[in-house]
């Protein structure tokens, strides 16, 4: 009997060990797009986690990928999502950028055309279960109660045409900002679209029952045909209703005050269905907010130049507490004392926010001038120029 009863107590262990325990409610904010031409080449929002348990995803943009130049050359396209964020995981606190894969047919096969990493180096991640795709999960020490500036932004390779998707990070406290990572897409002249969505996820039912919450303002989207950020000050907060078929369970509080947008889920109800009742599905609101983004522009710290007979090395460095740049345009020009004026020989674009240096070569034997200029998140236009003399 002794033997038996302790059959049956090692049985019930093993069976609650394996219990599965929904997850909190997923909670979403999908701003307003209206006034926008849906083409996007930049997104901005502010996010503060109140109450930030292990297991939970704040993916601050969801996106799509613009497949119009793709679809010119393939069939049956799908996929092309993307999303980026913020996670706390038992291992620590991570950010996240992700790229769904493309499918598409060739001559009636089934194909696949994905995203891969170009900073930082190093082979990036694949997964699957939602979709497959590649990604980046790295550390990233966010706190909780400070409130963090999150921006994605696109750009075209000018001599590849090829499209690039990078994730940069500021802390408001310190006003520092972290290229956290891009990819190279991949895809021909593409851009930005639908959704500019946000959630909150309990992406593992171990921590259900523990309370995540958040608050979120300043989201702008950079317009490709307008040329300029557009404000995004409403949205729809919801949360995923029982008929969706996830497993998700228990408290979920949405709403916004006059200048942010707030959400928490997770703790248990002890009746789901009378609590969803008394509930709204969704609350449409609108805060105040600057027109356009308080970005600070961003600001040269140097620029230096060495030449010998064979090579000019130029670098430079940027000011990490203003608006970061994601391109650079390098140009040389060469003096013409016969014409008492400078010639141009040279104007490298350089498509990679961490390379600052760039090394030219040719024959040297005169006067020069070296002007450097950046182009930032914060706009198209080349916002400051750096120069400089050297014989």
């Amino acid at each position: 009997m002794a033997n038996k009863t302790r059959i049956i107590f090692i049985l019930s262990s093993i069976l609650s060990t394996i219990i599965i325990c929904p997850s909190a409610k997923n909670i979403y904010s999908t701003p307003d797009l209206s006034k926008t031409s849906n083409k996007f080449e930049g997104f901005t929002i502010d996010f503060r986690g109140i109450d930030t348990p292990d297991a939970t995803y704040w993916a601050l943009c969801r996106w799509n990928m613009d497949l119009t130049e793709f679809k010119k050359d393939h069939q049956d396209v799908t996929g092309g999502n993307a999303y980026g964020g913020l996670q706390t995981k038992s291992g620590g606190r991570v950010a996240i950028l992700s790229f769904w894969e493309v499918g598409y047919k060739e001559n009636g096969v089934s194909k696949t055309h994905r995203a891969n990493r170009l900073y930082p180096l190093g082979k990036e991640s694949s997964f699957s279960g939602e979709g497959e795709g590649t990604n980046y999960i790295a550390n990233y020490d966010w706190s909780t109660n400070v409130w963090y500036r999150f921006i994605i932004r696109s750009w075209v390779n000018p001599s590849t045409q090829d499209t690039y998707v990078g994730e940069w990070i500021q802390n408001l406290n310190t006003k520092v900002w972290t290229l956290f990572s891009y990819f190279n897409t991949n895809l021909k002249n593409s851009y930005l679209t639908k959704r500019l969505a946000f959630f909150q996820e309990n992406f593992n039912g171990r921590t259900f029952g523990q309370e995540r919450s958040f608050q979120i303002k300043n989201m702008y989207a950079y317009d490709k045909e307008y040329k300029k950020w557009i404000s995004l000050n409403t949205t729809t907060l919801s949360y995923d209703p029982a008929y969706w078929g996830y497993d998700t369970a228990g408290t979920h509080e949405i709403g916004y005050t006059s200048n942010y947008f707030f959400g928490s889920s997770g703790l248990p109800v002890d009746d789901q269905k009378i609590y969803d009742a008394s509930s709204p599905t969704s609350i449409k609101g609108t805060i105040t907010q600057p027109n356009t983004p308080d970005f600070k522009s961003p600001k040269f710290i140097s620029l230096s130049a060495t030449l010998s007979e064979t090579k000019l090395s130029i670098s430079w460095s940027i000011d990490s507490k203003t608006c970061p740049c994601y391109s650079y345009q390098v140009t040389v020009l060469i003096y013409d004392s016969k014409n008492s004026s400078y010639k141009l020989i040279l104007n490298k674009q350089i498509p990679r926010p961490e390379e600052k240096s760039y090394n030219y070569y040719s024959s040297f034997n005169g006067k020069y001038q070296i002007r450097v200029k950046c182009f930032a998140l914060c706009g198209d236009s080349p916002l400051e120029t750096i120069s400089k003399s050297i014989n």
